[in-house]
């Protein structure tokens, strides 16, 4: 069978135009490939390999958990959840009648323990005033003794000339052992009431001890009733309230949770092998994934020890089945917060923090 040129067609003009409009396209594909590439590796080499990444970061705060330091049944609850709060703010009143009991009774002891010691001293003031008599006794006395041994001496010498009788000498001699006698018990007396006061200043520094320890007891009594209202410590936003009137708080049970509603932080936990050029001042930017307006902060701190070793199980490595894992290491970065942002902030958002390292630093 044969074919005759006229049964063959020419190649259409659309065919041959194909290839031709292909290329432009295809070098068109390559030149913005090429281009994406550039600006990419541009980047990185002026921006990227100076920032590092992380996503496993979240705000920090001190929240704090409020519990009473005295048991006690809850008479008042004062504020709501996730109510704002002031510094020093009354959140919580406890039953303050067995405190109230306790701290008359204390201060009952102190004014007891001062009427002590103010008749302790005034027996020591009557005690000084016998001292004084007995000293005068004791001067008496001895004039009596010097009167009588000069008496003795001069009828002795009469009685020689016979100008009194030996009757007089001997009532003479009786006269002087007497006033010996008296000097003996007055100066006796004298020094047994010098003595009575050494007693009586230890009998009132043991009453001043007594008030020293009634004073004590009494703060401690005035600071449970004290402790009986619970105030806030921070301004800052009620939360996880568990305080219910009625209820018996126990010393340490949280009753709820003060969360600050300022100096809050992020902590960003990086790769130990992205801390190499980190240091404390570097510039940060935070995107939290509850907002879509950026924080700026700057690295305030990096922990002296990766994650892992301040959990409660430290991993332990000195196994034969070891296997490396890249740890990380939590940096501490201090917020420049705005305004219209401070009420956004809540301790536990995630959050995606990059860190612009600083080159000067090498």
């Amino acid at each position: 069978m044969s074919t005759t040129p006229s049964t063959i067609a020419p190649p259409s003009a659309a065919n041959a135009a194909k290839p031709a409009r292909r290329i432009p396209w295809m070098l068109l594909a390559v030149i913005t490939v090429l281009a994406v590439l550039a600006l990419a590796a541009s980047y990185w080499f002026f921006v990227g390999r100076f920032v590092e990444t992380t996503d496993d970061a979240y705000v920090g705060g001190d929240v704090t958990v409020m519990s009473p330091k005295v048991n006690g049944f809850v008479t008042d609850v004062l504020v709501r959840d996730n109510q704002f709060v002031h510094a020093n703010q009354v959140l919580i009143r406890l039953d303050a009648r067995d405190y109230d009991a306790r701290l008359a009774q204390a201060s009952a002891e102190v004014e007891s323990a001062q009427a002590a010691v103010t008749e302790l001293q005034a027996k020591k003031s009557l005690q000084l005033a016998t001292i004084n008599e007995q000293a005068a006794e004791v001067r008496a006395s001895g004039a009596e003794l010097t009167r009588s041994t000069a008496d003795q001496a001069r009828y002795r010498e009469l009685v020689k000339d016979d100008a009194v009788s030996n009757q007089v000498v001997e009532r003479a001699d009786a006269d002087l052992t007497k006033a010996h006698a008296a000097v003996d018990r007055s100066s006796a007396a004298l020094i047994a009431a010098q003595r009575q006061i050494a007693v009586l200043d230890a009998q009132i520094g043991d009453a001043q001890a007594r008030i020293a320890t009634a004073q004590a007891a009494q703060r401690v009594a005035a600071l449970n009733v004290e402790y009986t209202t619970i105030r806030s410590p921070i301004d800052g936003y009620v939360g996880n309230r568990t305080a219910r009137v009625g209820l018996l708080a126990n010393v340490g049970v949280s009753l709820l949770t003060v969360v600050p509603s300022s100096g809050l932080w992020i902590d960003a936990n990086f790769k130990e092998d992205q801390l190499k050029k980190m240091h404390v001042g570097d510039g940060v930017d935070v995107d939290l994934d509850a907002s879509s307006k950026r924080i700026h902060g700057v690295v305030e701190s990096l922990a002296p020890a990766t994650g892992a070793t301040f959990s409660v199980l430290p991993a332990e490595n000195a196994t034969g089945n070891f296997t490396k894992i890249v740890q990380r290491v939590p940096v501490r970065v201090r917020l420049e917060v705005p305004k219209d942002m401070e009420g956004v902030l809540r301790p536990g958002l995630s959050a995606t923090v990059k860190v612009h390292l600083d080159a000067a630093h090498g």
